[in-house]
């Protein structure tokens, strides 16, 4: 019990921190995506789905802090987050298309199409996530490394 219950109390405090405030953003805003929620693949459903992903992962690592799963569950974390920026972005290209019913003075049966293409930024956001792994990776070697370094006393037979 001493072991186990600040261990839970770290990861309880430590997800609410990181990813329980993203299940507060519906409530704070009804409208949540709003206007430009049609245009991103993402429903609210779905982003509720990620971020509980994402929560789970956090108290996870909270609770393996100390141990060699704690660098596996974030790395983990990293490869879901680079996937799920990729399906939610569209690749880095997005396309918006406006309509005479969203209130804008077009002529009937016409449409304003914006394409964006942000792939020099998914691919820097990219390359952090790969860094991230990577300082993942290089600290496990670390830990094991420690690990290894450190005296086993076995324990005395009666």
């Amino acid at each position: 019990m001493r072991l186990i219950l600040p261990r839970v109390l770290r990861a309880v405090v430590w997800g609410f921190i990181m990813g329980g405030e993203i299940f507060l953003l519906p409530l704070l805003f009804p409208n949540f995506g709003g206007p430009f929620g049609e245009y991103f693949s993402m429903t609210q459903f779905s982003f509720s789905y990620l971020a509980l992903v994402f929560l789970v992962f956090e108290v996870a690592i909270q609770l393996f802090h100390g141990t060699i799963i704690q660098y596996g569950l974030s790395m983990a974390r990293a490869l879901i987050s680079i996937i799920s920026l990729v399906l939610i972005t569209n690749g880095g290209v997005m396309t918006f298309t406006l309509t005479p019913s969203a209130g804008l003075p077009l002529p009937p049966g016409s449409a304003l199409v914006f394409t964006v293409d942000f792939r020099t930024i998914l691919g820097i956001f990219l390359i952090f996530s790969l860094l991230s792994i990577l300082k993942n990776l290089l600290q496990a070697v670390d830990f094991l490394s420690k690990k290894a370094e450190e005296p086993v006393i076995p324990p005395e037979l009666p």
